[in-house]
């Protein structure tokens, strides 16, 4: 998961970045509107988390500019942060187009499975596990099992695995994939991703699942239909 954060808050205790690592997340953090937006013109972030209590001249209530900001740039799943009492400012958040508003300051895991919903249900699925075939992936448990059956995919691996089966029958792009996987400052070398796909792909097979990741000329990689699944008839 790609996260850009706007404000110190939720996730600002110390050992909360080595959390979010853990669990796959790369987080950027903007510190103005400004930046944020530059941020989400440049990079498919999965979610944008943002402090409705910050800089009240940018986004307080009632009117809430940074988040109609961020709205009128992108599409991209948003869950903010108020702990003011005021529904109101819970009513304006939502109508303005935030997915989810958290009125309380949660603990990691709760913070952390809210964003994980919000992605997951903004992909277009309406649960934690994903399905190709005999393949399973959870995303709240972070194992993949192919015919009930557990298999060890590396950090790396499973992080791919699960973008791709998220936006599964869209290509996702090979610069999207490395911001994901290693965040937006430090890229390796580009042909990294093509290393990890090939791992990705040669693990799968050997436990029976082939050609689930393909090639999209020109595009990047994508897992297209679902062979459990039937296929519809032309003409």
């Amino acid at each position: 998961m790609l996260l850009l954060q706007i404000g110190e808050r939720p996730f600002r205790r110390a050992g909360d970045a080595t959390g979010l690592e853990s669990q796959g997340v790369h987080r950027e953090k903007a510190e103005s509107i400004a930046d944020a937006i530059a941020l989400i013109e440049l990079y498919e972030f999965d979610v944008v988390m943002i402090d409705l209590d910050i800089a009240p001249n940018e986004a307080t209530t009632p009117d809430h500019p940074a988040l109609r900001a961020i709205r009128a740039a992108s599409r991209v799943a948003i869950v903010a942060l108020t702990t003011s009492s005021d529904p109101r400012v819970v009513v304006q958040a939502l109508d303005l187009g935030a997915d989810d508003v958290l009125t309380r300051l949660c603990g990691f895991d709760e913070t952390l499975a809210r964003l994980r919903a919000v992605v997951r249900r903004t992909e277009g699925h309406a649960q934690t596990t994903l399905r190709w075939g005999t393949l399973e992936l959870s995303i709240s448990d972070r194992t993949v099992r192919i015919d009930g059956a557990p298999i060890r995919l590396g950090p790396k691996e499973f992080a791919l695995l699960e973008l791709l089966m998220l936006k599964r029958g869209r290509p996702v792009s090979k610069t999207a994939c490395l911001s994901h996987l290693y965040g937006v400052d430090e890229y390796p070398d580009p042909k990294t991703i093509d290393v990890i796909v090939c791992r990705l792909r040669r693990k799968l097979a050997a436990c029976g699942v082939t050609d689930i990741v393909a090639n999209i000329w020109g595009m990047g990689f994508a897992i297209e239909r679902d062979p459990a699944l039937p296929r519809q008839e032309t003409g």
